[in-house]
């Protein structure tokens, strides 16, 4: 008498080899990172499937590889679900910073934004024509240098008017308190009468997409310029002494 376990499926494979070949998926699935029932259910399915839709006979080894990499992609699906770090099982739900940054909460006081919005306008509005003139020059030019070519004074007068229209603005912004002291100068550039670095000391070009600048904790200050390039480098050498090491 046939029993369901010898039930044909296809391709000459039986109940009893689907079975078979979900638990040797079970087995060699690495992560353990869901209970054993659900991997069992993950990779019976995905071996199920795959037979019932194969052209020619698969082999055994090849089915047993559908079954465990179910269970993986099943694993990352869940995980991206719950917001896990990539690439790090020890993390907990909701670890991932993209995770949290979409599901957190707007503030308990939403008017905040809507005051900088409209105080930003009215504050711009009490400088003089000079000041405001040189504040959008920088704002162009992103350099004090060329802002002041560009209104046709020289440098030090372009310092000045930057230098009044913060101080009036930061009055304003913070009426009726006390503004509260700035630190660092603001030059946007390296240095005057130095022109910045075109390539990295390993020969990388430091424009477009592989230039970025590191945060300056100090306030007023921009950070170093960092080529992606050699970040991606070391980056994968760091990735591979830490396999040398775990090996």
């Amino acid at each position: 008498m046939q029993t369901l376990d010898d039930a044909p499926v296809a391709h000459g494979f039986t109940m009893r080899d689907v079975h078979a070949m979900a638990a040797a998926a079970c087995r060699a699935d690495r992560s353990l990172a869901s209970d054993a029932h659900t991997r069992y259910d993950v990779a019976w399915s995905a071996i199920a499937s795959a037979l019932a839709e194969a052209d020619e006979p698969p082999g055994r080894t090849e089915l047993v590889r559908v079954g465990w990499q179910a269970i993986y992609n099943e694993v990352r699906e869940m995980r991206h679900t719950f917001g896990h770090r990539d690439k790090d099982g020890t993390n907990e739900v909701a670890s991932s910073p993209r995770f949290r940054q979409y599901w957190t909460l707007p503030p308990a006081y939403p008017e905040d934004g809507l005051i900088e919005r409209l105080a930003v306008p009215q504050i711009l509005a009490r400088l003089t024509d000079a000041e405001r003139a040189a504040v959008i020059a920088l704002a162009v030019h992103d350099d004090f240098q060329a802002a002041a070519d560009a209104l046709g004074i020289k440098y030090g007068a372009m310092t000045a008017r930057i230098s009044m229209a913060r101080r009036r603005f930061r009055a304003h912004w913070y009426a009726p308190e006390t503004a509260p002291p700035t630190n660092g100068t603001d030059r946007r550039v390296g240095a005057y009468g130095k022109q910045l670095r075109t390539h990295c000391r390993n020969g990388h070009e430091l424009t477009g997409d592989n230039v970025y600048r590191r945060p300056n904790p100090k306030p007023g200050r921009r950070g170093e310029r960092v080529c992606r390039a050699c970040e991606s480098e070391r980056s994968k050498a760091r990735w591979a002494r830490k396999k040398e090491a775990a090996a």
